[in-house]
């Protein structure tokens, strides 16, 4: 472990803004929403950043709507000038000290793309986690330029929550969301409203966590300007600086009361595990997870012993109470989860001591907490919070169509590496057998497979069928955790099941795929593969780590058409992870060719 240098901004000296509140009912349900080029103060000592925001803003206004009654947008492309965001690829993986230089602001040699520099602001938007019709889903095709306007009608028939919405333009979306385009979207519903859980200032806080790195001028200083870097050897841009709702290193004054805080990973790759020390010592006591992606857990749940982790796009609904504490009392939130992230577990005892330079995490502060003098309001967190759920029962996944995914990295030794999700065709055995095949064995009985899609642009091959459960087994066949999302509804992780997997030097071809998985715990394999209790809700995105099968059971029943899913690291997702698939209502599907 490489420890980490001095730190060239001062911690926990910026008050964390809070986005405007945006709500849906004061304006009758329509709004209109500018996609403008803003100025913006990441930190006190930093000049301010040229960035692209809704509503020029960082983040986004916050939306809230009420459950059943729709919201109609009308998303204006005001965006001016270029890029506002530096892309370079560093020539070496680490500077002359040794030191590798995503930790690093500046461009570390690196020469500024002009491709991306051309960029003039096209845009599409996602609302992530939305269950919504899909031509209002933000199809990354479906670009609108500056000067035009797209109107979209978001239903709102779906359970309280909070989604977020952001870019989604296809092979860029790393660079609009870098640059600012992402905004929180809260749905509002009575049954939430019954259990008397904190809705709004000051006990329910908005927490956007991202990560961003900053250039240099000529005599070394920062000059506010964003940089996306990477190097030879990383792909993502893993920024050294953790970003709360627009801040670097903010700190929250909160009284000795129950807060509510919504926490959402908007960062393009990094991954969080998130632990609160308060003398040195993790605070787990006073945190409780009441809900996750898609809206409240059943009960509330205790965090996992190394800390809250959430991959890019993951959300956690959390009560914190503070009503214990002296004024005075200060909190500090760290991240102890290295980049690229594998899984790998780390103390949450040893958090203030997590700083890894040769894990891309050269300071592991998030955000402070201070207590302040205020009435004491302790609020008790209901033993029951939903009921609108639960697992499926056997029968009705015992006929359910199983899909197979493998995710894929293909080397290059001049361009950065391809991620692709290889979508698997059984090989029935009286099938042709030659060719290149993935096997899957468990115990005595052996699964051949052959990858049928590889590329977005490759056909579609899955057509799930409303309102009917299907199994997805997400196979990872990669050395890191991938968040995996899928548009539209809703799904419950079934099973992380260990594998051992062998991949020939010539096996990974364009879309031809060798491989031979075995069920099992892999020798060298130190993950524990369990189910989190805070994952046992309704999820939109999960991690998929090394030497692991995710099943998750999806039951697609609101719309359909043709949607996406995709890993969520961003420089993944623009390096083709990601594939369509096409919502049918049963009837039609006699008639499809």
């Amino acid at each position: 472990m490489a420890a980490a240098h001095r730190m060239p901004l001062t911690p926990f000296v910026d008050v964390l803004p809070l986005p405007e509140r945006l709500l849906a009912r004061d304006h009758n349900g329509r709004l209109t929403m500018r996609i403008r080029t803003g100025s913006h103060s990441f930190h006190r000592d930093l000049p301010r950043s040229r960035v692209w925001g809704y509503d020029g803003t960082l983040p986004g206004p916050t939306i809230e709507a009420e459950r059943g009654h729709p919201v109609r947008v009308e998303w204006r492309n005001e965006l001016d000038g270029g890029l506002p965001v530096i892309v370079t690829m560093a020539g070496d993986e680490v500077d002359a000290d040794g030191v590798p230089v995503q930790c690093s602001p500046g461009l570390s040699g690196g020469t500024p793309d002009p491709h991306a520099a051309a960029l003039t602001g096209h845009s599409v938007v996602h609302l992530h986690g939305g269950l919504t019709p899909a031509v209002y889903d933000g199809w990354t095709e479906n670009l609108f330029a500056p000067g035009q306007l797209a109107v979209f009608d978001y239903p709102m028939d779906q359970r309280a929550t909070l989604l977020w919405y952001h870019d989604h333009v296809m092979g860029v979306t790393r660079f609009d969301v870098y640059a600012g385009l992402a905004g929180l979207w809260i749905i509002r519903d009575q049954r939430e409203r019954d259990l008397g859980l904190p809705e709004g200032p000051p006990y329910e806080v908005p927490l956007l966590l991202q990560d961003r790195n900053f250039g240099l001028d000529e005599g070394g200083r920062l000059t506010g300007q964003l940089v996306h870097k990477t190097d030879p050897g990383v792909m993502e841009a893993f920024a050294p600086f953790t970003v709360v709702n627009g801040k670097v290193w903010p700190f929250l004054d909160v009284q000795p009361a129950t807060y509510r805080f919504r926490v959402l990973n908007g960062s393009n790759a990094r991954t969080f595990r998130l632990v609160l020390l308060r003398d040195g010592v993790p605070e787990f006591d006073r945190i409780t997870q009441i809900g996750t992606d898609s809206g409240l857990l059943r009960e509330p749940v205790a965090l996992p012993p190394d800390g809250l982790v959430l991959a890019s796009a993951e959300r956690a609904d959390l009560l914190v109470d503070f009503s214990d504490l002296q004024p005075g009392t200060e909190l500090t939130l760290y991240n102890t989860a290295g980049a690229p992230f594998d899984g790998a577990p780390f103390p949450a005892a040893d958090a203030a001591d997590a700083a890894d330079l040769d894990a891309l995490l050269p300071y592991p502060q998030v955000m402070r907490f201070r207590v302040v003098p205020g009435p004491v309001a302790h609020r008790p967190v209901p033993r029951e919070l939903a009921t609108d759920f639960a697992l499926p029962k056997p029968e009705e996944l015992d006929a359910a169509p199983r899909r197979a995914i493998a995710l894929v990295e293909r080397e290059f030794e001049d361009v950065p590496n391809m991620l692709t999700m290889r979508e698997l065709a059984v090989v029935d055995d009286e099938d042709e057998t030659t060719g290149p095949l993935i096997t899957l064995t468990d115990g005595d009985h052996t699964t051949r497979y052959r990858a049928v899609a590889a590329h977005f642009e490759d056909t579609a091959t899955f057509f799930p069928m409303l309102g009917q459960y299907e199994i997805w087994q997400l196979i990872n066949l990669t050395d890191d955790t991938h968040p995996i999302h899928i548009h539209l509804d809703p799904f419950q992780v079934l099973a992380r099941r260990p594998i051992g997997w062998e991949i020939p030097d010539d096996g990974i071809g364009d879309l031809d795929l060798s491989a031979r998985i075995t069920l099992g715990r892999d020798p060298d394999d130190e993950l524990d593969h369990v189910i989190d209790a805070n994952e046992r809700g309704l999820k939109d995105t999960v991690r998929v780590n090394p030497h692991e099968i995710v099943e998750i059971a999806v039951r697609f029943h609101a719309y359909s058409g043709r949607y996406m899913y995709h890993c969520h690291i961003l420089e993944h997702e623009d390096r083709d992870m990601m594939r369509p698939f096409v919502t049918m209502p049963p009837e039609l599907m006699p008639f499809m060719a």
